[in-house]
């Protein structure tokens, strides 16, 4: 845990940051679109990222890299199982699915959301080049053509919504901060140190969140949150999302009744692509494995809590509070106990990722 007067300062830091930015209404888990940074400002993911960039192909107004070169590059064998629609990338410890004109796509058995449609071109698909950088490769190679991050030592965890704020219900805020606090002293067995970005039932503004992170200096960050559909009580799973690159759409903004909500400049959050996705990685396994969830895919949203970020971090939906199944489940305490304890296996994979391919 983070000292009483650490926390203090803390907290105060990351009101004055939230004054400087624009508020978000109660209850909302997005944030509008604003100015970001520059790629300069960005930087490349490390000192050879230009070199390890693959050559790219403009379709549909888009950077496209051909699944072929990624193969090649992944060090990754290439078989299709559809002829010229559907193909797997795969080693002995890894494996992608693609089909043509999808957006979702199999990852390592895992549900994932692309940024882009794959397409055809010359009899073989393509993949995006902002999906390969920040999806294709963490995933099947963790730490290609990435920048060293901080091995994770100093989690901080945020209890979704809380005060007026009261979520999908009453219930989200109280059993996100249950949940937070029980995976709190399961990560501080662990080893790690832990900070919650709110103790109480109170409200804190999506910005305020980000930066109590940055404030504390975390190595992660994980929003914990759970899920709701209005007059639908069938659909249950769980859900892990990251920030989009630059360029990329919300998953939902697809829908047929939805604009794009893509941003042309990058946040904060999109210094840590590669790694968001990593960390989505090691927490969608674990979700969908140990918990025996629905898998509702690894997905990406502009959200507000996120965009601020200076370290990975992702926002997990733990479950439907809607669903007549799941509900009944999460509010058991021994499943929150579950949950958090998977979260914690979690974040351990993440930190043995990073060990096992370098760090600063």
């Amino acid at each position: 845990m983070v000292p009483a007067a650490l926390g203090l300062v803390v907290f105060s830091a990351a009101l004055l940051a939230a004054a400087a930015t624009a508020a978000n209404p109660a209850g909302s888990r997005s944030a509008p679109t604003r100015p970001g940074l520059s790629a300069s400002e960005i930087g490349p993911q490390d000192p050879n990222a230009a070199a390890a960039r693959l050559p790219t192909k403009r379709l549909a107004g888009i950077d496209y890299v051909s699944v072929a070169e990624i193969a090649r590059r992944l060090d990754l064998k290439l078989a299709w199982t559809v002829k010229g629609r559907k193909l797997a990338l795969s080693s002995p410890t890894t494996k992608a699915v693609l089909e043509l004109d999808a957006r979702e796509a199999e990852i390592n058995d895992l549900r994932v959301f692309l940024g882009e449609p794959v397409r055809g071109s010359s009899g073989q698909l393509h993949v995006s080049r902002a999906d390969f950088e920040a999806c294709l490769a963490p995933l099947l190679h963790p730490g290609w053509g990435a920048r060293a991050v901080p091995a994770a030592k100093f989690i901080v965890l945020d209890p979704g919504h809380g005060g007026r704020d009261n979520g999908t219900s009453v219930h989200e805020k109280n059993f996100a901060l249950d949940v937070a606090r029980r995976a709190r002293k399961a990560l501080e067995a662990s080893g790690y140190r832990v900070a919650l970005t709110r103790e109480e039932d109170v409200f804190m503004a999506l910005a305020q969140r980000s930066a109590f992170a940055a404030a504390a200096r975390a190595d992660l960050f994980v929003s914990i949150h759970f899920n709701a559909l209005i007059n639908d009580t069938r659909t249950s799973g769980v859900e892990v999302y990251t920030f989009p690159p630059p360029g990329l759409r919300s998953t939902n903004s697809w829908n047929a009744l939805r604009e794009s909500d893509a941003e042309p400049n990058a946040s904060p959050a999109n210094r840590n692509d590669h790694w968001n996705a990593v960390l989505a990685g090691a927490l969608h396994r674990r979700l969908v494995k140990d918990l025996g969830a629905t898998d509702r895919g690894k997905k990406l949203m502009h959200l507000g809590v996120l965009r601020g970020l200076p370290c990975p971090g992702v926002l997990v939906e733990c479950g439907f509070l809607t669903s007549a199944v799941e509900a009944r489940k999460i509010e058991s305490a021994a499943y929150r106990q579950q949950i958090a304890e998977v979260l914690a296996a979690g974040i351990g994979d993440y930190s043995r990722t990073l060990a096992r391919v370098g760090r600063p």
